[in-house]
């Protein structure tokens, strides 16, 4: 699934749940748009430095602003894998996060993948 489908998948769990989704919505929303900044990341160092992808995600994330600078794209979008990195690895005692923060985190990918997109065609 390449990232706009996974953004596109998040966007419907969030706009049209459904029976079957009603008690795993969140998680899963949470789980695809973490997995579309992932993508992202991976997207960008296998075009600009491709021996990156045997390092860490963290790594990926400290290397990055040297590569796009400190742009509130970019940082957004690194709280926002950190925080669905936390959501992902939920626990019985977990609130979990609600549509407003999910939406914000699909919008902050979306807006993060153009920036990766913009940057690579340049």
């Amino acid at each position: 699934m390449n990232v706009e489908a996974l953004l596109a998948a998040a966007q419907a769990l969030l706009d049209e749940p459904t029976e079957a989704t009603e008690t795993v919505w969140p998680i899963g929303a949470a789980a695809l748009i973490r997995q579309a900044v992932e993508a992202t990341v991976d997207d960008y160092w296998q075009a600009r430095l491709p021996d990156m992808r045997w390092t860490t995600q963290r790594r990926k994330w400290l290397a990055l602003p040297a590569y796009l600078g400190r742009r509130p794209e970019l940082a957004a979008a690194e709280w926002t894998w950190s925080a669905l990195s936390e959501a992902c690895h939920h626990r019985d005692y977990d609130v979990g996060l609600t549509v407003e923060e999910l939406r914000g985190h699909l919008l902050a990918a979306a807006a993060f993948r153009q920036l990766v997109s913009e940057q690579l065609a340049a």
